[in-house]
């Protein structure tokens, strides 16, 4: 198999997912679970905005796809159980997370979803399991590809539904509650499709389509962030075709990066307002760091565990209630993805998220020196860093995000000595290996 599509597993594996065959009910089966983890029609077709992470009709929706993983989990448990010893970091949050209900504020609540985000989670690491990259990458594709169109659609025949009409007139939403996760999505939809495009050479007409509409529906957002997130995911890609041409272009590119990230930085810096008038943003990020500097001083009174996963934001909560009275408005998350981890399950439950977001950077950035798949690793990771930055997407249940951000890390995790470099891509010739086919 070519390396441009798959990282090698352990030598004499007969479960090796490549040479599987997956029948047409299971495909279609793993496209409608995806689509579920989109959260971008169940939530607006059978729950109000403000009811709808306590919506028993979506609990139980999500019954079944937890049974079913369940199953599976059973099914590969030999497989399960070598990839989550080498993923201790990951492991030690989910159960740090199943355990919050312990010292939780609102022990039921963190008792559910805690559930909710281990079941969540441990799809994620079947799925990495048992279908190879090319399967995953185009599947992910396609969900992406009628999460655009759904929006395109509702945007332009039904504008009271799919376009924000209080604030941020005008803006795309399409079939989420704001224009931010829409953006969001379409930025990690752009990246994966503009990947493909280079992968997939069957498919490339196809995903040429799906990256141009994910750009113009991102633009329609109006969200920066989501423009960054696009500029971001291109230039990963751009970058790594650069590098593939041999080692001199690679060291001016590093010197360059370097040099770039230097004056990035002092601007940021000693000229903070720079930055922010070109992006476009004030220097609070839209009320964004009030809310950080409040959830620090609530972070240290209880800094080793937390407030209990899931229970921080809810109504009747007391500290989210007093920080509200501070800010003045009713914050619904962190707006961070760290934060929320910290304010969820404090310091520890942070160390954890961020041992295994290094541990997964480092394993791409190993499997990039020889795979393509590596490639589009780090740009997952650089997307989920970037929009946790002002988002709270990291350790959320039932979210795309989070599955996908644990489907690659698992990939990463199947054979880490099998990431190091046997066959390195041949430089000046990167095209040819990336739009090689699967056998």
């Amino acid at each position: 198999m070519p390396a441009s599509w798959t990282v090698s597993q352990d030598s004499g594996r007969h479960t090796d997912a490549a040479r599987q065959t997956y029948s047409a009910t299971e495909l279609g089966l793993l496209f409608a679970i995806l689509i579920m983890f989109s959260e971008g029609i169940l939530p607006r077709l059978f729950a109000a905005e403000e009811s709808a992470e306590g919506s028993p009709i979506l609990r139980l929706m999500w019954l079944p796809v937890y049974a079913l993983t369940l199953v599976a989990l059973a099914w590969r448990a030999k497989e399960v159980g070598r990839v989550i010893l080498r993923m201790p970091f990951m492991i030690g949050l989910l159960c740090l997370a199943a355990l919050s209900f312990l010292w939780s504020i609102d022990p039921d609540l963190s008792q559910r979803r805690g559930i909710a985000i281990v079941m969540s989670s441990m799809a994620g690491i079947f799925i990495g399991i048992r279908y190879n990259w090319r399967i995953l990458l185009r599947m992910l594709g396609l969900v992406w590809l009628c999460v655009a169109l759904a929006a395109t659609l509702t945007a332009v025949l039904n504008p009271e539904f799919g376009v924000m009409s209080d604030v941020h007139v005008g803006a795309w939403k399409g079939l989420y509650y704001e224009k931010n996760q829409l953006g969001g999505h379409m930025a990690r939809a752009a990246f994966l499709t503009a990947f493909l495009f280079l992968m997939d050479k069957p498919w490339r007409k196809l995903w040429a389509f799906g990256a141009a509409i994910s750009v113009i529906i991102v633009l329609m957002t109006t969200s920066k962030t989501s423009l960054l997130g696009v500029i971001l995911g291109f230039g990963i890609i751009a970058l790594a075709l650069w590098m593939k041409r041999g080692p001199m272009a690679g060291l001016a590119l590093t010197w360059l990066c370097a040099v770039t990230g230097s004056i990035l930085a002092a601007l940021l810096v000693f000229a903070p307002d720079v930055i922010f008038e070109l992006l476009g943003r004030d220097p609070s990020l839209t009320g964004r760091t009030d809310i950080w500097a409040q959830l620090v001083q609530d972070i240290s009174e209880r800094p080793w565990l937390g407030y209990g996963y899931g229970s921080f934001w809810m109504l009747d909560s007391e500290p989210a209630y007093w920080l509200r009275e501070v800010l003045e408005w009713d914050a619904p998350t962190a707006h961070n993805g760290w934060l929320e981890v910290a304010i969820a399950l404090g310091l520890t439950g942070l160390s954890f998220l961020v041992l295994d977001f290094l541990l997964t950077v480092w394993r791409a950035l190993r499997a990039s020196i020889d795979s393509w798949v590596g490639v589009f690793a780090l740009g997952v990771c650089a997307q989920f860093a970037l929009f946790s930055i002002s988002e709270s997407i990291s350790l959320m249940q039932n979210s795309l995000v989070w599955l996908t951000y644990v489907i690659v890390a698992t990939k990463l995790a199947l054979a880490p000595s099998a990431l190091l470099p046997k066959r390195r891509i041949r430089p000046r010739r990167p095209l040819q290996r990336l739009v090689s086919d699967d056998a």
